[in-house]
């Protein structure tokens, strides 16, 4: 079916147009508005066309009017620093607020709900940031932990694997997917991710760690010791019950 011009839709009941429930951006006007701060407008609110900048200035700061998203941005930042997730989360509501199609905003406000871990709100946020930037490496990888901290690891590993796609230097996601990939009980794609991972990071203790549990897991207890010795060479020593389980399936060794 063809659509009208405008992208609406036809009624099968009436034949007329019925807008399509799209968001639009407000349009610009010559005096100052302040219905997106949720300031009901009256005549009490506008500003004289002969005000001086100054004045202006101070009007915008009293009203609310003068923060943008950004500033909403910027303030839920330094509370997530803090530990403040609930001033942040309210911070970035209103930069939402200010602009609906800012990924950016969307993709914290996800992160901050990770960190006090609400992960269905979390993944429903980073779902809305990569809606308006497909592109936005960064998210799948976080959407990834997310489905990984609810074991869902199927999804976790789509999105690890989008993040790849779009950049495959990326040594701590092939790490992550190596991680979800073991969580499944698949240790030997497991130890293709961690490899890679090594491949482009050799001096990080932690990839070789997660290696020697998957060649544990997988019986190949020689080359789990030879990463087990590389990651102590690298300042990373391994948990002592993991050690203590390596020694006893391979009698002993080392």
């Amino acid at each position: 079916m063809m659509c009208p011009p405008g992208g609406g839709r036809i009624r099968p009941d009436s034949g007329s147009v019925e807008a399509s429930p799209r968001l639009t951006r407000p349009r610009s006007c010559s005096t100052i508005d302040c219905r997106m701060a949720g300031i009901k407008k009256d005549r009490t609110m506008e500003v004289p066309a002969r005000v001086s900048v100054f004045g202006v200035a101070v009007f915008m700061v009293l009203t609310g009017c003068g923060d943008t998203h950004i500033d909403y941005c910027s303030r839920g930042l330094a509370y997530a620093k803090r530990g403040e997730f609930d001033r942040a989360i309210a911070s970035y509501d209103k930069a939402i607020e200010r602009d609906p199609w800012n990924a950016e905003a969307y993709a914290s406000r996800g992160y901050v709900y990770y960190a006090k871990g609400e992960y269905d709100r979390a993944i429903a946020n980073y779902s809305r940031a990569i809606e308006l930037d497909p592109a936005y490496t960064r998210v799948y990888v976080n959407r990834g932990d997310a489905y990984s901290m609810k074991a869902e690891y199927d999804r976790a590993v789509s999105d690890y694997t989008k993040a790849l796609e779009l950049n495959p230097r990326l040594a701590k996601v092939y790490d992550a997917r190596g991680l979800a990939r073991a969580a499944q009980g698949d240790f030997d794609r497991a130890v293709s991710n961690f490899t890679v991972a090594i491949g482009l990071e050799p001096l990080e203790p932690r990839f070789y760690l997660h290696r020697a549990s998957a060649y544990r897991n997988k019986g190949l207890y020689e080359q789990a010791w030879q990463d087990v010795r590389q990651a102590q060479k690298l300042g990373l020593q391994a948990e002592p019950d993991f050690l203590k389980r390596l020694r006893e399936d391979s009698d002993g060794a080392p």
